[in-house]
């Protein structure tokens, strides 16, 4: 028989990673830097090792600075504008490929590709008729996902 051999990059890895977050796996907890809220099960596990925060960095510990997203809310009436920000240089060796904005249940509602070219790691999110928390996932070429927590 054919055996297919299929080949990722690295950035193609993390992309489908990072957008994999919102797998059932995630379903209901939160993440560390929740004020006052437990990860639980499989969540607990991979925090530090799969997907990292400002509370988890794991083996990227002193990272932290660059590559967690710090986020924004501004809310007026029923929308908001969510602003989401990492202090990383976009240099073609080393970058943010791109932001992905999830609601509270980790299903994903926007995302903002980069090009190492033009762009700032900077994101700008619109959202009309939704409060709770979001979640803002930032993906690096080298140092994997970040992830953030706010609420609307």
């Amino acid at each position: 028989m054919f055996k297919q051999n299929i080949q990722f990059s690295r950035r193609q890895a993390l992309t489908l990673a990072g957008s994999g977050l919102a797998s059932a796996a995630f379903a209901g907890p939160v993440f560390a830097n929740t004020p006052n809220v437990e990860l639980k099960g499989a969540l607990r596990t991979l925090a530090g090792k799969f997907f990292f925060s400002t509370e988890n960095p794991g083996r990227w510990k002193g990272k932290e600075k660059g590559h967690s997203p710090i986020i924004k809310v501004d809310k007026d009436g029923n929308n908001a504008l969510i602003r989401a920000a990492v202090r990383h240089p976009m240099d073609h060796d080393h970058f943010i490929i791109k932001h992905i904005l999830m609601d509270q249940n980790f299903d994903f509602m926007a995302e903002q590709v980069f090009d190492v070219n033009f762009d700032m790691p900077r994101s700008r999110f619109e959202v009309s008729g939704y409060s709770g928390q979001i979640y803002v996932v930032s993906l690096c070429n080298l140092h994997d996902n970040w992830v953030n927590v706010s609420t609307i």
